[in-house]
């Protein structure tokens, strides 16, 4: 059985892909083994092929590691706003679906799973010409302009939040939850505290902006780290371009306990193990962070971007907060010590803790998101 892969070039898009294949060959070798049990979610060939599609990206490596082939395209962006970029993106367009025409047609799958992102519309558009089944993933509250487009050629649309449900065509819906990395729940709290050299005796709060980092959340953190490290241990992930930069301001602060502050542009396979550990999570409000936290149940602040296409992430945090499953801070209106106060109150709070805990497990439509959409993938 052969299976298109669409997303982004972004993390965002991409790392969701991951847990998806991973269960899908999961099932594949299943099947191999209890031929008819399986029912319809045997492969046809009983071997999975996979290809993605996608604009060039530092996180292909990434996938190619995964064992999937990449053909990448000259995507452009679906923009509603003025920007001189669109001149030179709108003819980036008709190339981009030739491309995906050419790459579809060679490597005749069997279904596409697309999992949104303005890179995802010529390949869907391409696949839809050659009459393949096509499946869409919409991870956030919010559907972006590139999915509602999508939505129309697919033959199914899974969500992660029944909140989505209205933008969409019922008949064509599917709960699922959101895909996540299929190791993230396998941390383990002793192997962090000996990676990330901290201690046993105080209380660590994760710290991220996403794959890409945050430049507004770094800011944030700097201001107050001298008083968070009095009380708290910090593992923050700032992004690569912002990396020398806080190195060069942390240099300059003269911390008072320098060992409790442990900042990476970017954590990769310990990033299961800093879940672990940590007591509390500060993070963007994107849907791979969301779904995530969801899974874990993690006590968390969201510092939502306050620029995100169609406002999906207040919109996503807002609904977090009614569920009262988050803290917000608001990075247009909250100062830094709002978010240390923010910080400090949860962590003091263990009622609070448990009650976050117990509402972000009620928001959870399935236990394993990626084996659910697996599964769709494979009964199409």
């Amino acid at each position: 059985m052969k299976i298109l892969l669409t997303g982004g070039g972004t993390g965002g898009h991409l790392i969701p892909l991951l847990g998806v294949v991973s269960e899908l060959k999961k099932i594949s070798k299943i099947c191999k083994k209890v031929p008819r049990p399986c029912g319809t979610m045997e492969p046809a060939n009983g071997k999975l092929k996979f290809l993605l599609i996608t604009p060039a990206s530092d996180f292909n490596q990434s996938i190619s590691e995964a064992g999937i082939q990449i053909k990448t395209i000259k995507a452009g962006k679906l923009r509603r706003y003025f920007s001189w970029e669109n001149l030179k993106d709108i003819f980036k367009i008709p190339v981009s679906i030739v491309q995906s025409l050419y790459y579809v047609y060679k490597f005749k799958p069997d279904v596409v799973f697309s999992k949104g992102g303005f890179a995802s519309v010529p390949p869907v558009i391409a696949s839809w010409i050659l009459r393949v089944p096509i499946i869409t993933h919409e991870s956030d509250i919010v559907p972006g302009l590139a999915n509602r487009i999508i939505a129309r050629f697919a033959s199914k649309i899974l969500i992660s939040f029944s909140a989505a449900e209205k933008y969409f065509d019922k008949s064509k819906v599917v709960l699922t939850g959101n895909p996540i990395r299929s190791d993230i729940a396998k941390g383990n709290a002793k192997n962090a505290l000996k990676f990330f050299k901290l201690s046993s005796d105080l209380p660590t709060v994760l710290i991220f902006g996403g794959s890409q980092g945050a430049q507004k959340i770094n800011e944030l953190v700097l201001e107050i780290l001298p008083d968070l490290i009095e009380k708290c241990q910090i593992i923050h992930q700032c992004g690569d371009k912002n990396y020398d930069e806080i190195k060069n301001k942390i240099s300059k602060l003269k911390l008072k306990y320098p060992e409790r502050y442990r900042v990476y542009p970017f954590i990769k396979e310990e990033m299961k193990d800093a879940y672990a550990l940590a007591e509390i999570v500060i993070s963007r409000a994107g849907a791979n962070s969301l779904a995530e936290i969801v899974a874990l149940q993690k006590p968390n602040i969201l510092i939502p971007l306050s620029t995100s296409a169609n406002n999906h992430q207040p919109e996503n945090a807002k609904f977090f907060a009614e569920k009262n499953a988050s803290l917000i801070v608001d990075e247009t209106v909250d100062n830094s010590q709002d978010l240390a106060d923010a910080i400090f109150k949860l962590l003091s709070d263990k009622n609070l803790q448990t009650q976050m805990q117990q509402n972000l497990l009620e928001l959870s439509p399935s236990q394993n998101a990626s084996r659910k959409i697996a599964e769709k993938i494979l009964n199409i």
